[in-house]
This record gives C-alpha cells, sequence and structure tokens, in this order.
C-alpha cells in the first residue's frame, strides 16, 4: 500500500534503531489500516517521541490506557480502557484508539484526551516532517519562519487535524522551534 511516508523515509530520518515495528495478529481489534502500517513502515522514536517509555522512570509503559491510568491513580474512562498507548510526544502522552485508528493525545496535567491525528500513518508523517524541520534548523530567523510555513504546509496537506487549533500539541512544538527553544 501507498502511504504519505515510506518505511525507507522513516529510516533514513530516524536510523534502523529509532524505528520500532509491531507485529500484526489474526484476529487483532486493532483497526487493519493502522496495524499494517505499524507492522510495515513503523513508529519512529526520537527525543521528540518516546515510544513506550516513560521519561521519569525508564520503565516500559502499559500497552492500554485502563493499566497505565489505573497504575498512575487517575480514572479511565471504559470506552478508553483498552486504547493503545504508543507514547510520548515530549511531555504529552499518545494513545491510539484500536477501533477508529484516530490518535489521541493527553497533554501534560490534562485529564481529557484531545484528536491529534485522523491515523498513525498522519502521526508518523508529522514527526517526520518535525525532524526535518528540526534538523534543518538554524539561528536564521527568516529561514526559521520558512521551515515553519513549509511544515505547517506539508503537514496540513496530509491531515489538518494536527495544526486545526492553536492549543494542539504540534502548534506548541513549532511556537518552540520559532522561539529558538529547540
Amino acid at each position: 500500500m501507498k502511504y504519505a511516508v515510506s518505511s525507507e523515509d522513516v529510516i533514513r530520518l530516524f536510523g534502523l534503531d529509532g524505528v520500532n515495528y509491531y507485529p500484526q495478529y489474526d484476529g487483532s481489534e486493532l483497526d487493519a489500516k493502522a496495524a499494517e502500517f505499524l507492522a510495515g513502515v513503523g513508529l519512529p522514536t526520537d527525543r521528540t517521541f518516546a515510544s513506550r517509555a516513560e521519561p521519569e522512570s525508564g520503565f516500559p509503559t502499559p500497552n492500554e490506557l485502563g493499566p497505565l491510568f489505573g497504575r498512575r491513580g487517575q480514572a479511565c474512562p471504559p470506552e478508553r480502557r483498552h486504547w493503545l498507548v504508543l507514547g510520548y510526544l515530549v511531555t504529552a502522552l499518545v494513545v491510539l484508539d484500536p477501533r477508529t485508528g484516530t490518535i489521541h493525545v493527553y497533554p501534560e496535567g490534562e485529564s481529557d484526551s484531545q484528536l491529534l491525528h485522523r491515523d498513525v500513518e498522519s502521526f508518523v508523517f508529522t514527526l517526520c516532517a518535525f525532524r526535518k524541520l528540526t534538523d534543518a534548523y538554524t539561528e536564521d530567523e527568516d529561514q526559521v519562519e520558512e521551515f515553519a510555513y513549509e511544515f505547517r504546509q506539508a503537514v496540513t496537506t496530509v491531515d489538518p487535524t494536527p495544526l486545526a487549533d492553536e492549543e494542539t500539541e504540534w502548534n506548541r512544538l513549532l511556537d518552540e522551534v520559532l522561539e529558538g527553544m529547540w
């Protein structure tokens, strides 16, 4: 299947050690497109997105949201207990609704999620675009603005959801880049 980002693109940007692949299982309740993408293209991990590792402890994160919230003493809505934990986008928890294939985020300190991406393909595409942005980063303010514009254009062409609201995690990260914090 043709995706907006290929396995080769992800490996080129993150290295082979920077990509996690997930096996497909017969009878899995995971959205078929998400399962195929995670098995074939994979999920990158780097300083922007840490795949299933809790930043503060280094211990593996439970696979599902319910057990993770239970371990933290947080309430988890019953319909979200089986959402899959993908990792952390800087400090925000990133989860996958296995039924719909949509990506949601729990920003640090928030008890409710926000829709972040329409699917895992869009999420990985945006991680790749952000990696290109940070790799190309310079101190030249005009050039940074141009790179940020190109990032926005590329991402919204694939999926407008990540940048649709000024308060999304991606807009916060982009603001940090523009302020010279990366």
